[in-house]
């Protein structure tokens, strides 16, 4: 998974294309609207094991794992992106006059491609803004690898990672469950993030 930092022969591939694309839509860019350019990125660097690295996972994606065993629960979680992939897509292709040299091309698409585990209900972004709470995992751990379709692969290493995260982090989900709670009971409290979230 992380060959995506040192592998410059396909760094250099990928790059090729991405300023292949830029071009393309500079030279004619009544052809392109921004969800196609978004989809093109999508094309070029999705369904790749590298792709929407997960950076985190929230609380109740912890416990909705831990409720199944550390097994993959069908239809409950998914992967939210920090960063859109349109607003990505924009960055790379429409707020600029000349494509991102190499180098900061993949920090920049790396950098917003992260994504944290989630609840469904919490990927749906509230009107601020706000990006939920969650609990931060190192990417050198190279778990949840991009499936080439949907999703990320859940392997015996997912299992065995996500139960010793659930055990190191036990005393700070019980925390912010009474934090949750005190919350819904009082509106105007907001929970407070542990050192282990963002």
């Amino acid at each position: 998974m992380l060959a995506i930092y040192h592998d410059e022969k396909l760094r250099s591939a990928l790059h090729a294309i991405y300023v292949a694309q830029f071009l393309a839509i500079r030279a004619c860019p009544a052809a392109f609207t921004k969800a196609e350019a978004a989809r093109m990125l999508t094309g070029l660097m999705g369904a790749r094991r590298w792709s929407q690295r997960v950076i985190g996972i929230t609380p109740g994606a912890l416990k909705v794992f831990a409720n199944y065993d550390f097994k993959y629960p069908l239809g409950q979680l998914q992967r939210g992106h920090m960063h859109r992939r349109a607003s990505t897509a924009q960055l790379l292709y429409f707020d600029r006059t000349d494509p991102m040299p190499l180098t900061e091309f993949f920090d920049t698409f790396l950098k917003r491609d992260a994504t944290v585990i989630m609840i469904n209900s919490e990927n749906r972004r509230k009107r601020d803004g706000a990006f939920p709470d969650y609990i931060q995992i190192d990417p050198h751990e190279e778990v949840f690898p991009c499936s080439p379709l949907v999703g990320w692969q859940h392997r015996t290493a997912e299992v065995e990672f996500l139960r010793a995260l659930y055990a190191a982090h036990a005393n700070y989900l019980v925390s912010h469950d009474r934090e949750k709670n005190k919350s819904s009971l009082h509106p105007s409290n907001t929970a407070s993030c542990t050192p282990s979230c963002y």
